[in-house]
């Protein structure tokens, strides 16, 4: 069993997913926090909360995702060889 990564792994799976997430977690914060404001109850000021969270979460996973492929994709500046006039021998 795999079990759970954090960041999520850079799938077309995943980022399909998250997506369909922030947008589901944005709609019921609104919706919510349209009726927490027409009603003034405590529980849907709560359930707008925690459905704000959620969305908070669900968009930095996204976020983290997005930066994973974009190092992927960069060469890295350390796999490439130094000569020798950067990288002076120890001892001078």
């Amino acid at each position: 069993m795999p079990g759970f990564t954090w960041p999520p792994r850079d799938t077309d799976r995943n980022r399909i997913l998250y997506r369909l997430q922030v947008v589901v977690y944005a709609l019921v914060t609104a919706y919510f926090f349209v009726f927490a404001l027409a009603s003034g109850a405590l529980v849907p000021w709560a359930i707008c909360t925690v459905a704000l969270a959620a969305t908070v979460v669900v968009a930095v996973g996204l976020l983290l995702m997005r930066a994973q492929r974009r190092a992927a994709t960069e060469p890295n500046a350390e796999a490439t060889p130094r000569s020798a006039e950067q990288d002076p021998a120890p001892g001078r």
